[in-house]
């Protein structure tokens, strides 16, 4: 019966209620609702403006031009005009200057824009990874500590009736005050186990709050563990070719490189059609009634020497197109450390469940083989003692080895960038950066329609 009151514990992390939360169903909710996630999106949101700025390089400037003011004159000696004059000139009108040719500063804009936005995408899903992968964490951190708590509670249980136990075998001349004492010092000494584990679940159900937004009801052990994610070759080859980070890291260079003939655009002539017209309302004595007016020309201007400005500039944008290359370099060797530190953890990890289960099974039958010798006066309280502390410990390793076996996983996916709603295929809809791309690359004018 004992015995299969201890193993109750063990399988309590496995075996879930048949309206249990499931992993899919918390990462589900944090990718919905959660704020940090909710406002990558929304700078991304922002992000997708600069190409809208960039198009803006093709499209009229047009400005209205009013003003007012009070003119007097003195012209002493001549017959023909008054000698002093007052008047109220007024003007209004209207420029268009329409950009023909900006030293191809705009195709380069819009390029450049258009692969810092794409750097946001893949930062954006690099995020939601981060976040899936915490919600995954704190998921399985949960499991873990309430399985420890109930095995934790279970073994003082167990302890307490050892205690008393032992205390009726003393009273009974069978034992010695010794074998008393150490039953209680074990009973206390497994309070520190359990007051430990309670400590961790509550930091670790704080943090499933955190990310998923709610706490954590009855939560049913993910397969994740059994799931075969390929060869060490193929998950490094995978990842330094798909990692959103990697991606971030080679879009930010494309659009570095780009900068760089942004910025050598300014040396080169802009052409503009300009034109304008208005009218004037007593502008002067020789002009004291009303004089309308309108024009329209090319307008060359051909940079000659702006104080080196331009090519200060274009040598930054050279320099900084060098870090952004040493950075994509090091983003895949970042990455490469990433998933052979998460396929050498999962393999630790799967050695040690198959281990520390095959600990368990022999610590049960060692546990009981003890207890059948004592009775025949062969094995003291401390031998007991001692293997129900064996057999405590090699269940404690034995939930922690599913549990890391089940967060190699998660990383090795995450590594790999198919740690996604979508890729997951999770119950959500699917945020889709492109809409918002799309609504803005062409709008001219206008606002905002609100937060999303």
């Amino acid at each position: 019966m004992k015995k299969r009151l201890l193993l109750g514990c063990l399988i309590a992390l496995f075996v879930a209620p048949a309206l249990a939360e499931t992993l899919e169903e918390a990462m589900a909710d944090a990718y919905r609702s959660n704020p940090a996630l909710q406002a990558q999106r929304a700078q991304l949101r922002a992000m997708d403006e600069q190409s809208s700025q960039a198009v803006s390089g093709w499209r009229p400037h047009i400005n209205g031009m009013a003003s007012v003011g009070k003119l007097y004159t003195h012209t002493p000696n001549n017959p023909m005009m008054p000698e002093d004059g007052a008047h109220t000139p007024r003007t209004a009108g209207i420029e268009v200057v329409q950009p023909i040719f900006s030293g191809f500063r705009t195709v380069n804009g819009i390029d450049a824009a258009d692969k810092q936005i794409m750097a946001g995408r893949a930062m954006l899903k690099a995020a939601e990874q981060q976040l899936l992968l915490n919600v995954g964490q704190a998921y399985l951190d949960v499991l873990r500590d309430r399985a420890l708590v109930d095995l934790y509670t279970h073994n003082r249980e167990v302890l307490d009736l050892r205690a008393q136990e032992t205390k009726k075998r003393f009273s009974l001349g069978e034992v010695t005050q010794t074998d008393v004492l150490q039953a209680e010092a074990r009973r206390e000494g497994t309070k520190t186990g359990l007051i430990q584990a309670e400590g961790r679940l509550q930091s670790d159900t704080a943090a499933y709050l955190r990310y998923v937004g709610k706490p954590p009801k009855d939560l049913r052990e993910p397969n994740l563990a059994t799931s075969m994610p390929g060869t060490l070759s193929e998950i490094v080859e995978t990842s330094i070719r798909k990692n959103p980070i990697v991606l971030a890291a080679t879009y930010g260079e494309d659009a570095a490189k780009a900068n760089i003939d942004i910025n050598k655009g300014a040396l080169l002539p802009q052409l503009d059609l300009v034109g304008s017209a208005g009218r004037g309302l007593d502008q002067s004595d020789f002009i004291p009634g009303r004089q309308d007016y309108s024009q329209i020309m090319l307008r060359l201007t051909v940079p000659l020497y702006n104080a080196g400005t331009e090519y200060s500039q274009t040598r930054a944008a050279q320099q900084t197109a060098s870090q952004k290359r040493l950075e994509l370099e090091d983003a895949r060797l970042a990455i490469r450390q990433l998933a052979i530190d998460s396929w050498n953890g999962l393999q630790t990890a799967r050695s040690a469940t198959i281990s520390s289960k095959a600990q368990v099974d022999a610590d049960v039958q060692a546990l009981e083989g003890v207890k059948k010798e004592a009775g025949l006066g062969t094995r003291t309280t401390l031998d007991i003692l001692n293997a129900e502390q064996e057999l405590l410990a090699a269940r404690v390793n034995y939930i922690q080895a599913r549990h890391d076996e089940a967060v190699a996983v998660l990383r090795i996916k995450a590594a790999e960038g198919t740690l996604t709603a979508e890729a997951l295929k999770l119950p959500v809809e699917i945020y889709r950066p492109e809409a918002n791309y799309e609504d803005v690359k062409t709008k001219a004018i206008g606002f905002a329609p609100g937060e999303e």
